[in-house]
């Protein structure tokens, strides 16, 4: 008999973890469902999450249960950052251990998982969450075979995400068309 035990999940979450901290860069769970959808959805990482929208963007409770396992038994340490009003992942103790167990899909996605990290890294969470936003409108939208123009785009993501302004939306748009992550045309 075989357990089927997604290591390969619990070590993307402890190697995208040490791979922040390395870049100095703060790591809570919002930031973490957001780099894992980019990475899965624009970077083709078959992580083998599901995702849908919602309050900060596209959310997998999957990938929070996950985390809290992965903590559990050692991977990563999660703890309460009272001066952001959230959370801050870190590596632990068996980090190493459990990123062994999916050494074979970290070496394979290694390029990947450094794109990821080389563009969308380094911003913050605010920034993750309309990217992300963004890419998941236009998927669900070349999922559904809608057309749509860009300004009515722009005013579905506006609707979505009212804190944003058009200005931060359009530019925001535009650098994703400019790196090839946006399908709708």
């Amino acid at each position: 008999m075989k357990i089927n035990i997604p290591w390969h999940q619990y070590a993307i979450i402890v190697h995208l973890t040490e791979k922040m901290q390395e870049k100095r860069q703060r790591f809570g769970k919002t930031a973490l469902q957001k780099l894992v959808y980019l990475l899965q959805t624009v970077f083709k990482v078959p992580v083998g999450y599901q995702y849908s929208l919602y309050i900060h963007g596209p959310f997998c409770s999957e990938l929070m249960d996950d985390l809290d396992y992965v903590s559990y038994i050692g991977g990563v340490s999660v703890t309460i950052d009272p001066g952001y009003n959230g959370y801050i992942i870190s590596p632990s103790n068996k980090a190493a251990l459990i990123k062994e167990k999916a050494n074979d899909f970290l070496s394979t996605y290694q390029p990947q998982i450094e794109n990821l990290l080389s563009e969308f890294g380094s911003m913050r969470v605010r920034d993750l969450e309309l990217r992300s936003t963004i890419i998941f409108v236009d998927r669900d939208i070349v999922n559904s075979n809608r057309a749509m123009s860009r300004n009515d785009f722009i005013q579905e993501i506006k609707s979505i995400k009212p804190h944003f302004s058009y200005e931060e939306i359009e530019e925001a748009m535009e650098e994703l068309e400019s790196r090839g992550y946006i399908e709708r045309r």
